[in-house]
């Protein structure tokens, strides 16, 4: 059986690593000089997933702990969007949390997840919302996923965070149908919309014409102008572990999808 390293906090938490912070958002002003695209997001772990992977044996109490992180974390999300970039927030715990404790029920795990968003913001304190995208997903991974949350039990909560835009599982088929929440739940002024269309659960390439209907029909829910096109999760996120999607998937699936953001345009703005 291979070993399983658990991460333990023993003492006070405080962040140590802007040498290697300052050397990377150097390295991505560089490549943007160069490039010139038209926005560029640097992703960072959110406090809730820090919190999540990691046992508290130092503070009173695990409130402490997780503001102790949130404090921390703000230096780094401070220096993305200090440095000219848009900040995406990664937080996967939020939703998945409810995975490994979904035998509690809905509304236990929905006073759970109030108390995490306001550490969120507690974390994003003195950075403004439209320098911020939230991301929340359900994992890398290609099981059943049947246990999974729907979007309907937490989607209130996380509009609650102090975000301009808010990127969610979209493409995944077990979500997939979920857009219909947009024909009840208004999205504010000024909010953006970053629904997957394509997904990290499959190695299917989508079809850029599919790709073009699942943008769409959210835009035609919430305003052309509110929504970019996005990706469910990252294909390999963990250093540590190997894709479980291979490199050259990976790259069709982007192309197919600036493809199907082509054609979407074209329709939305004929």
């Amino acid at each position: 059986m291979p070993q399983v390293t658990e991460m333990v906090c023993t003492g006070p938490v405080v962040y140590k690593g802007e040498a290697l912070l300052k050397r990377d958002l150097a390295n991505l002003k560089a490549a943007v000089e160069r490039h010139k695209p038209t926005e560029t997001f640097v992703p960072s772990i959110s406090p809730l997933d820090v919190f999540g992977n990691q046992k508290n044996l130092h503070y009173k109490t695990d409130d402490e702990f997780l503001y102790a992180i949130a404090d921390a974390m703000n230096i780094e999300y401070r220096a993305i969007v200090d440095a000219g970039f848009i900040l995406q927030m990664d937080d996967p715990h939020l939703v998945t949390h409810y995975i490994k404790s979904h035998d509690v029920g809905i509304a236990p795990y929905r006073k759970w997840a109030e108390k995490q968003v306001e550490a969120i913001n507690h974390a994003l304190r003195g950075i403004p919302a439209d320098r911020v995208r939230y991301h929340t997903c359900y994992g890398i991974n290609m099981g059943p996923r049947v246990h999974e949350l729907g979007l309907e039990h937490v989607l209130d909560i996380i509009l609650k965070i102090n975000a301009g835009a808010y990127s969610f599982e979209a493409a995944n088929p077990r979500h997939e149908h979920e857009y219909h929440l947009w024909e009840t739940t208004k999205l504010n002024a000024g909010k953006i919309l970053i629904p997957g269309v394509i997904t990290h659960a499959s190695v299917l390439v989508e079809h850029p014409e599919l790709i073009a209907e699942r943008i769409i029909r959210v835009a035609r829910l919430v305003g052309r102008e509110n929504v970019i096109a996005g990706g469910d999760c990252g294909f390999g996120t963990q250093a540590s572990a190997t894709p479980e999607v291979h490199p050259t998937i990976v790259w069709a699936k982007f192309e197919a999808m600036a493809e199907g953001a082509r054609i979407a345009s074209r329709k939305l703005w004929s």
